[in-house]
């Protein structure tokens, strides 16, 4: 049993029940990153989180997870640009109404947003759903993602240990814009 996933493996960390406290300390890059389960979040959700966020290291090794920045929304997976404030990129993790998309949308024109999927094999039907839910703002300069992790990422990209190795290269990856 591992200490970094609060007892479980990789094979069974996603047997947590949902009601049940969870906490994992996930690293990747050199980095690491301490993860707690809210009530009522799936153990599913706190694992995209870190999935996204080892993602997003390469490109923003500053991207730390559920940072407060005293905005409407609080991100799942965030990078702040140079000025320390604005993020310039954007993490969502799960279901997330469109509503909330278009208002990241047009608030962060400059910032890469990606949303992640556990599981979708059909990123382009989702992303036609949202093309025509999401009214993209013609100011918009950065990409917009969708990103499926696949149903057996802790088997492919999560050690008993916590380390994540995991890239965008793995996994299937669609532009809404």
């Amino acid at each position: 049993m591992s200490r970094a996933l609060d007892g479980y493996s990789a094979a069974t960390l996603l047997t947590a029940p949902k009601h049940a406290p969870l906490t994992v300390e996930l690293s990747a890059h050199g980095r690491s990153v301490r993860l707690a389960k809210r009530p009522g979040e799936s153990a599913h959700h706190l694992l995209l989180k870190g999935l996204l966020w080892a993602c997003a290291l390469p490109l923003h090794p500053e991207a730390q997870c559920e940072l407060e920045l005293g905005l409407r929304y609080r991100p799942d997976v965030v990078a702040l640009g140079a000025d320390g404030v604005t993020p310039c990129w954007w993490g969502e993790c799960g279901s997330v109404k469109p509503s909330k998309l278009a208002s990241l949308a047009s608030t962060f024109p400059q910032a890469h947003i990606a949303v992640a999927k556990w599981g979708r094999s059909d990123l382009r039907g989702y992303a036609s759903q949202l093309r025509g839910e999401l009214a993209l703002p013609r100011t918009r300069t950065a990409p917009f993602s969708l990103v499926s992790f696949p149903d057996d990422s802790l088997d492919r990209f999560l050690t008993d240990e916590g380390e994540l190795r995991v890239s965008f290269d793995d996994l299937d990856i669609v532009e809404l814009v």
